[in-house]
């Protein structure tokens, strides 16, 4: 009775284990998880960021009087984040908090938070920034942060300029405004410090220089195809409603060192810019939204490259004039690249999408003017259905609506046909999106920022969405959080990434201390490239960035999620593209798991990046425990019948010895 009884009491243990515990939520669709822990925190979610080793992200809140940040950690068991604050770096008494950038700045494998902060009495014209450094350690962050160079009031975008896998800063310091300047990060400790240079900037013609928009939507992101990351800044022009671009591409023979490669005028009134493959071309796209006279619309500005060589088109070596990329090269640079932001009928690179059209408002919310930091609003970018098309994500006004009001639209991507009149499509290949609609996301009202997560790491994007608190002042940040569990049933499968800064070869052992993973190390700017075949046997390329953009909150996670759609196949090759300026900043992979999480280490010794540590984490599936339990009973059946026939010729065995034995008994008698 005892051992039925132990038997009975790790059955329900063992199933568990295997993943045949009770699910969650057992709704299929979007589901209201609640504030998961984030309940009356007195602010507003403003940084994703990996703050200890367990793998799974944490929360960075800016307190409502901009006056701390608070770190809450998620608990894996619980399904929620810790309501007691891990950690709280509390400001000067002079300075208030306009945004946050966790990152490992000092190169020890751990999580740092940059903290850009303004003073208290602000003048009418833009004051200052301070930049404040709280450096982690065995025991946590510093009790005193480190002082940076100070910024203008445009917010300085993380990128590694130097190649060196170190986080440095590009803006405009207050000491020099008149030019770009890098914060050259130089932290060790032998000299704790940063410091400040020119980058070197190439150009055959000449170009006014960049004065950053405030504030602008600058990113560190691959746009020729070479994998490595390039420079798109947005400028600031004596028009507050008429911006520029600059697109500079990364040389990869000398740190600090850039190219131009294209610039222009974005269209006017032009809000927040995304990056994102739209159209699994294999090439980072720009989503951008425009608004005048109360009608907005969003445009995707697509990026022409050489194109990916068809199964039957042999590939054409570098230089010919028709030329197409390899699918075993898709890190070959295309220096002739195209991206083109003018509204007009003959420009079949951007395609526009009426919002009311689609959603039925017709005017965007592009900034949080209910908030004293008028926080831009982008549209969110991710592939929510795992399909490999990105989808959007953003906040639309209705008409008539209250102080505040807004709704919150999910968009997502549908192929256009030949004939197709749908918003967006013109050419075929070309992508339109359609709203969905009943879902929870409807009964949230005047919410003022939503964005993408993966909550839990269970490879599903999820949705924050944070809104004002009944009555409130314009003065105050503090949001009602509530996160949207994505708990539909996709047939396709995702991929998620992961490239670390190589602080730690591979699990770091400091001399003093206990050993750990160095999860916090996420290196901005890196770019995945891969190709994949879809169940009707075409190849299809894609690119994704991982945390391009960090300045005004831009709430981007330090890893890249991405759906692969419905394949049947391994990936192929996956092109890990890291910021080394080097010959070959990438590494190749070959036979990629689908569900799985891939962490590259670029750890090298020499120039090769055959060095590089690459891991490969398998997501449990929910199939998996139906497939264990039908391999288990088909093995049991198995045996069975093993046992049967092994028991049929022991039987007939014996009945033919005693035959045998019978005979010779007859024969002597």
């Amino acid at each position: 009775m005892r051992r039925f009884a132990l038997w009975a009491a790790c059955v329900p243990l063992a199933a568990a284990s295997f993943g045949f515990a009770p699910k969650r939520f057992k709704e299929e669709g979007l589901i209201d998880a609640g504030s998961l822990g984030l309940d009356g925190i007195a602010g507003s979610v403003v940084a994703w960021g990996h703050y200890n080793d367990d793998r799974f992200l944490d929360v960075f809140v800016m307190a409502e009087d901009r006056s701390a940040v608070r770190v809450h950690e998620w608990m894996h068991m619980d399904f929620a984040f810790n309501a007691t604050p891990a950690a709280t770096l509390t400001m000067p008494s002079d300075l208030r908090v306009v945004n946050v950038v966790p990152a490992d700045f000092n190169y020890d494998g751990r999580v740092d938070v940059l903290v850009m902060a303004e003073p208290v009495s602000r003048t009418p014209t833009a004051a200052p920034l301070s930049l404040l450094l709280w450096r982690s350690g065995e025991h946590g962050l510093d009790t005193a942060p480190m002082l940076l160079p100070g910024a203008t009031h445009a917010h300085p975008l993380t990128l590694d300029a130097t190649g060196d896998l170190h986080v440095d800063l590009l803006g405009h310091a207050a000491s020099a405004p008149q030019h770009l300047s890098i914060w050259r990060n130089e932290l060790s400790a032998e000299t704790p410090t940063f410091s400040l240079s020119e980058p070197a900037l190439f150009y055959d013609q000449p170009v006014p220089p960049c004065e950053l928009a405030s504030p602008h939507s600058s990113a560190q992101i691959d746009l020729n195809g070479d994998c490595l990351a390039d420079l798109f800044l947005v400028c600031a022009t004596g028009d507050a409603a008429q911006h520029t671009y600059q697109i500079w591409t990364a040389r990869k023979d000398g740190p600090l060192q850039y190219t131009l490669a294209q610039t222009g005028a974005l269209p006017r009134n032009a809000g927040p810019l995304s990056f994102a493959d739209m159209n699994r071309d294999g090439t980072i796209d720009v989503v951008f939204p425009t608004c005048e006279r109360g009608k907005c619309t969003i445009h995707i500005a697509y990026n022409q490259q050489i194109p990916l060589c068809a199964p039957e088109s042999p590939w054409v070596p570098h230089g010919a004039p028709e030329r197409c990329r390899d699918p075993l090269q898709l890190c070959e640079a295309d220096d002739a690249f195209q991206l083109n932001f003018t509204i007009a009928d003959d420009n079949a690179l951007l395609a526009h999408l009426d919002v009311e059209a689609l959603t039925g408002d017709s005017q965007l919310l592009l900034e949080d003017d209910l908030s004293p930091l008028r926080t831009p609003v982008p549209i969110r970018i991710g592939d929510e259905n795992k399909d490999g098309y990105p989808d959007l994500l953003l906040l639309t006004v209705p008409k008539g609506a209250r102080v505040g009001e807004t709704r919150t639209r999910l968009l997502e991507s549908a192929p256009c046909t030949k004939r197709s009149t749908a918003q967006g499509c013109g050419d075929v290949g070309r992508r339109t999106f359609v709203p969905l609609a009943d879902t929870v996301l409807d009964t949230f009202q005047f919410v003022r920022s939503a964005a993408f997560v993966d909550l839990d790491e269970d490879g599903t994007l999820d949705i924050l969405v944070q809104s004002l608190q009944g009555t409130q002042l314009r003065t105050s940040l503090a949001r009602d959080v509530h996160f949207v569990q994505n708990n539909y049933f996709h047939d396709a499968f995702f991929l998620k990434t992961l490239t670390l800064n190589a602080a730690c070869r591979g699990r770091c052992e400091p001399q003093e201390g206990r050993p750990f993973e160095p999860w916090g190390a996420g290196l901005s700017g890196a770019s995945y490239k891969f190709a994949v075949l879809d169940p009707n046997g075409v190849r299809r390329a894609q690119q994704v960035s991982q945390q391009p953009q960090t300045a005004y909150s831009a709430l981007q996670p330090p890893s890249a999620l991405f759906g692969l759609g419905r394949t049947n196949n391994y990936v192929e090759s996956l092109f890990v593209g890291s910021t080394r300026r080097q010959e070959q900043p990438y590494l190749v992979m070959e036979g990629v798991i689908p569900n799985s999480e891939v962490v590259v280490t670029p750890w090298q010794d020499g120039a090769s990046p055959l060095t590089w540590r690459r891991e490969l984490f398998l997501h449990p599936g929910d199939w998996i425990p139906l497939v264990t339990a039908a391999l288990a009973g088909l093995l049991l059946f198995l045996g069975a019948i093993v046992f049967a026939l092994d028991l049929n010729e022991k039987r007939e065995d014996e009945r033919e010895r005693q035959r045998a034995v019978h005979a010779i008994n007859f024969d002597a008698l």
